[in-house]
């Protein structure tokens, strides 16, 4: 039987302990030769809303260990806007009951069969948040309690909770442009962890004091700067486009998520220009900087001195985020009896592909 869940069975199923534990697991078999990538792949359309265009991007990847292969669609609208003096990029919820579509499948590569149907929003958010973390884990110093936090939405709570699960964080410094999300992400998080909030009225005053800062925000221009970078501090991006050639030059640690870089591209033949919405990478030779799986795995040291400024950026999802995560949930939601189960039979045939 295939298990089909949604949102309710993965928010119930997914455990921040395990899912960190299984995707530091998959990181191992990354670095051991016994787990595999896809380059994220991003196809567009235009689209009829001004300013916006269709997106249909795939990952996928598999870790031995855990006997299972993901693959990780979204069909999205994007729209460019530009809001408190900086260009971001939103989705638009244009699905009927004004939703998104994303989605995990995970296969056994035993079989072959599809295990699990699953939609990709938590899991989305939880895969960046814990990656972040595992950063966090092998280059922050042991005793970081102040995390400076900009961005205010649900990549930023996901990472506070996952960055206070490796971190003994006491005190959020947070900022966002706009007061009143700022206020909002004050008031709910405070509700739910036992920690100190301090908004802060910039980006500057955000960092300051801070033993990890981290930036979880849709800009698409930089927002931190390496003279921001105070020594022993740990800088987190979860995106290239929040971060300044500075903080390159600036910091004595350097790790990325994976050296593919950047989203595989595809317009439509003739497309003379980039359509709204699409946000290329700069051309970087990513060879050159150490994984976060180098370190996960012992091969790289990490932090060697408390003074060190240490930066993790996790450029780019893999598909191996989305098997470790996904079996993570699939295994607990099975084991719980979650979700609802369909015959596997609907997904196979007897006509050899």
């Amino acid at each position: 039987m295939t298990l089909l869940l949604n949102n309710d069975d993965v928010a119930r199923g997914l455990d921040l302990g395990e899912c960190l534990a299984a995707c530091e697991a998959g990181y191992r078999e990354l670095a051991a030769g016994r787990a595999v990538n896809r380059p994220t792949t991003q196809s567009y359309l235009p689209h009829t809303t001004p300013r916006s265009t269709y997106s249909f991007k795939s990952v996928e990847g598999g870790v031995g260990a855990l006997g299972v292969m993901a693959l990780r669609i979204t069909s999205d609208i994007v729209r460019e806007e530009e809001a408190s003096g900086t260009l971001r990029l939103n989705k638009l919820p244009l699905a009927p009951g004004g939703k998104y579509v994303g989605m995990v499948q995970l296969f056994s590569v035993e079989t072959g069969e599809p295990l699990a149907i699953m939609p990709d929003g938590l899991i989305q958010q939880a895969r960046v948040a814990i990656t972040s973390a595992l950063g966090v884990r092998y280059l922050a110093r042991e005793e970081s309690s102040t995390l400076g936090l900009i961005g205010t939405g649900d990549q930023a709570r996901a990472h506070l909770k996952a960055l206070a699960a490796v971190r003994p964080i006491a005190t959020v410094r947070v900022y966002s442009p706009n007061a009143a999300h700022r206020r909002e992400f004050v008031e709910t998080m405070g509700k739910q962890c036992n920690l100190e909030f301090i908004e802060c009225a910039s980006v500057g005053e955000t960092a300051q004091r801070c033993d990890i800062l981290c930036t979880a925000t849709n800009a698409s221009r930089p927002i931190v700067t390496g003279a921001l970078l105070a020594p022993g501090v740990h800088y987190n991006a979860i995106r290239e486009f929040e971060v300044d050639e500075s903080v390159f030059a600036r910091s004595d640690v350097i790790a990325i998520h994976t050296r593919f870089g950047g989203v595989l591209h595809y317009l439509p033949d003739g497309q003379r220009e980039d359509l709204p919405g699409v946000r290329r990478e700069k051309d970087r030779d990513w060879s050159r900087f150490p994984e976060i799986a180098d370190f996960v795995s012992g091969r790289l040291p990490g932090r060697r001195h408390p003074k060190e400024i240490t930066f993790f950026l996790n450029n780019i999802g893999t598909g191996l985020q989305f098997a470790a995560v996904g079996h993570a949930v699939y295994r607990r939601c099975r084991e719980a009896g979650l979700g609802r189960e369909v015959p596997t039979d609907w997904f196979l045939q007897d006509i050899k592909p």
